[in-house]
């Protein structure tokens, strides 16, 4: 028998944060970024690398059944909403009550703290992709691939800063602009 939506799902399939899990080249790229950085005095946090295709589908139905669009239209009907996932054993329409459902969709989107709507396919279920939070203070003299030292000034966001940015670009490790943690190998 199905198991209703809700929080205690976003414990199932758990997010890798090891970059083991990714695709070797990708791997190299990222570890040999990271060392880089460390190297130079910056700390470097890792929250995500491979996501199971079951945490994809579940992070991607719960926010469609909670508001988010798909294909421009606002998904409102928790039983027509979801496509079945064979390994995941959920009930997302609580017995066709919609407005339990919406709220227990609701709760799995705060708890897993989705910003944009989840897709069910993308550059972290393909292990292609790390979201990691790189810190530090004062200027840091990093090297890039090719051994050029790059003076950084680090600030307390370092989301968008362009020389982290041109300096992962080098190791074949893309920022992905919109999403602060977000980096892959190719900026999706």
């Amino acid at each position: 028998m199905p198991t209703p939506s809700g929080p205690a799902w976003c414990a199932q399939f758990p997010t890798s944060a090891s970059l083991d899990d990714l695709t070797p080249a990708f791997r190299d790229s990222v570890t040999a970024f990271i060392a880089a950085l460390r190297a130079a005095g910056a700390k470097v946090a890792i929250s995500a690398t491979y996501r199971p295709p079951e945490r994809a589908y579940l992070m991607h139905w719960c926010s469609m059944i909670a508001g988010y669009t798909k294909n421009g239209q606002q998904v409102i009907v928790p039983a027509t909403a979801a496509t079945p996932m064979p390994s995941v054993d959920i009930d997302w329409t609580h017995g066709g009550d919609a407005n339990a459902a919406k709220a227990a969709a609701a709760a799995m989107v705060k708890a897993y703290n989705i910003a944009f709507p989840a897709v069910l396919v993308s550059r972290h279920t393909q292990r292609r992709a790390i979201d990691m939070t790189i810190t530090g203070s004062g200027t840091i003299n990093a090297k890039d691939v090719s051994g050029a030292v790059h003076a950084i000034a680090l600030t307390a966001d370092n989301s968008k800063n362009a020389g982290l940015i041109a300096l992962g670009k080098s190791y074949k490790v893309i920022k992905l602009l919109s999403d602060a943690p977000h980096w892959s190998d190719d900026g999706h």
